[in-house]
């Protein structure tokens, strides 16, 4: 690659000499690499780069950069600098290098022009997932890792399946639309592998199940990569796939039901993000026109902005007050302004308010629908856009920062990065909302849309006054309660145990009652019967041997034994009997 340095691999080679870096230096270290990352991503020009010879064949190209690449990798590596700064101040190397490493890691998946090397940076963000999961030190932590492993081997081995199959019936390694062989089963298979990433339900429960477990720094990471990894994936190679339009729509509503009955900060969030991953997946399938694809891409960028921004004031709320649920909080405001400006302007931006990037990020999408007439997918998205308005404008937003207090729990202050890089993230999240042309032009396909227009300004703000007065009237019944709410982990929860179970019931009774038997039928058949034989022959045979190299010892130490007389005179004649037989070898030869 002689004119593209890969900042994905800049990012990962760096990240691994930060445990050798002293603790005081890790931060800068970390915020300079990060910033070295985002840098290279800026200056990176459109191209095909790099090729490697693998087994005797030539891949090549192995980078490619184009619109649709850069758009996602810039936003990537600039929240990768803004977690890095969010948790810069902390004494724990593991999630730092995580950090850098998932950045890394989703760099190389929006880079990858082949498929080999793009499976190879999609299975690494995994890694880097469970490693800021566990980064928490707690059993529920060690137990979601666990999970979150388990069901990404599931959708990893769907997609390196999908992949090999690919390979060998078209001989293409290239990673591109594979909407060319819909319904071949390798194309299910790749499917099923982006959509798990997706959290597309019923593969979602991983999502709200791990992201809560993680650290609160580990949360900010976990947010914007996996996910929004896997909508780029459905952009790249499944444009226009109608099935996603119904997954998407569902997923929006299914997300934001969730997110109403949920009372820890953390999981509301994460049901969030199924919800708004939603309509990108719901663009991607609208995306028979470019307005979907847009869409989808405009939204993913904005939703990595405005989530992290509001899952960075969760974080700052728990680090201050060691409390994650609603039912333990209240008045917050008064303690953190900072951090309630930085809440309501993310919450304001999921809700797509005017002024806001979530106004003119996710706008597309919702109009795509509208222009195609698919009622179904328009109306699932905007009921979507009502349940967020309540969930986090109004329920969370109200019960954690106004309402009474709940507890009588104790402020500490928020270090000065951590606020820092909410409010970077909260004046982008406006100035992207006044400038929507500025932003629409780094848009991958080519678009005409102006999201300020008297309507969608009015029907916009029609659906947050219909969605406020509902809140107030419903008020007592949305008031948080800590309740655990089933999910679609249950199923796997208990089926883990239901198998465990079952293999140890069934496994056992196998093993004593068939393999024990036979392994003790070989042992008195062949190997008894065998040892015997092989006993004997060692016993007759064998044992003269070491015996005949014993006697001959015994007999020659015997021999040498009468020339050790112990009288000084005899040792002499030795000697001299000795230097003058080597005299005499020297004379004659």
């Amino acid at each position: 690659m002689t004119d593209f340095i890969h900042p994905g691999l800049v990012l990962i080679f760096a990240s691994l000499i930060l445990p050798v870096i002293p603790k005081n230096l890790r931060g800068p270290y970390s915020v300079l690499i990060a910033t070295l990352g985002f840098s290279l991503t800026l200056m990176a020009e459109q191209g095909f780069y790099g090729s490697v010879n693998l087994f005797g064949v030539n891949i090549s190209p192995i980078v490619r950069v184009d619109s649709l690449s850069l758009l996602f990798a810039s936003i990537f590596s600039f929240i990768g600098l803004i977690g890095i700064i969010y948790c810069c101040h902390i004494d724990d190397w593991i999630q730092q290098m995580a950090g850098l490493l998932y950045t890394g890691a989703s760099l190389g998946v929006s880079f990858a022009a082949d498929l080999l090397s793009f499976y190879l940076f999609w299975e690494m963000l995994s890694f880097c997932a469970v490693l800021l999961i566990w980064s928490q030190r707690t059993k529920e932590a060690i137990d979601a890792g666990y999970r979150y492993i388990l069901v990404h081997i599931v959708g990893g081995l769907s997609l390196f399946v999908g992949i090999v199959i690919f390979i060998y019936k078209t001989g293409s390694i290239e990673f591109s639309s594979f909407m060319s062989y819909s319904n071949e089963a390798f194309w299910w298979f790749i499917l099923v592998g982006f959509a798990l990433c997706a959290a597309v339900p019923p593969f979602h429960a991983w999502l709200p199940d791990s992201y809560p477990s993680a650290t609160i720094y580990g949360s900010v990471f976990l947010n914007p990569f996996t996910t929004k990894a896997a909508v780029y994936a459905l952009i790249r190679g499944f444009p226009g796939a109608e099935i996603l339009i119904y997954f998407g729509s569902i997923m929006a509503v299914y997300g934001v039901i969730y997110a109403l009955l949920e009372n820890n900060l953390r999981r509301l969030l994460s049901y969030h993000i199924v919800s708004q991953v939603g309509y990108m997946v719901a663009g991607v399938g609208l995306g028979v026109i470019s307005l979907g694809l847009n869409g989808s891409a405009s939204h993913a960028f904005n939703h990595i902005l405005y989530k992290c921004l509001l899952f960075m004031s969760a974080g700052a709320v728990i680090y201050a007050t060691g409390k994650e649920k609603m039912t333990e909080l209240g008045s917050f405001a008064k303690y953190a302004p900072v951090t309630a400006i930085s809440f309501f302007i993310g919450a304001f931006s999921i809700a797509g308010f005017p002024l806001t990037n979530g106004f003119i990020g996710k706008a597309p999408v919702v109009s795509a629908a509208g222009e195609i007439k698919n009622f179904f997918a328009y109306l699932m998205l905007n009921v979507a856009t009502c349940g967020t308005i309540i969930s986090i404008v109004c329920k969370m937003g109200y019960y954690t920062f106004f309402s009474d207090k709940k507890t009588d729990y104790s402020v500490r202050q928020t270090p000065l990065n951590m606020k820092i890089a909410m409010v970077i993230t909260s004046g982008l999240c406006i100035l992207i909302g006044i400038f929507p042309k500025t932003f629409y032009q780094y848009l991958p396909y080519p678009m005409d849309y102006e999201p300020y227009t008297a309507q969608h300004i009015l029907d916009t703000l029609a659906i947050f006054g219909f969605t406020g007065v509902v809140f107030l009237i419903f008020l007592k019944k949305l008031k948080p309660k800590p309740y655990i709410n089933l999910d679609m982990d249950w199923f796997y929860r208990k089926g883990a145990i239901l198998t465990v179970n079952y293999f140890n019931k069934t496994v056992p009774s196998v093993e004593y009652g068939l393999v024990n038997r036979i392994w003790r039928w070989i042992i008195e058949l062949v190997v008894l019967p065998l040892s015997h034989k092989v006993s004997n022959y060692e016993r007759v045979k064998m044992s003269r041997i070491p015996n005949f190299f014993s006697n001959l010892a015994k007999n020659f130490s015997d021999s040498l034994a009468i020339f050790h007389t112990g009288r000084i005179q005899d040792y002499a004649m030795y000697m001299l009997s000795f230097l003058g037989l080597a005299l005499l070898i020297y004379l004659l030869f």
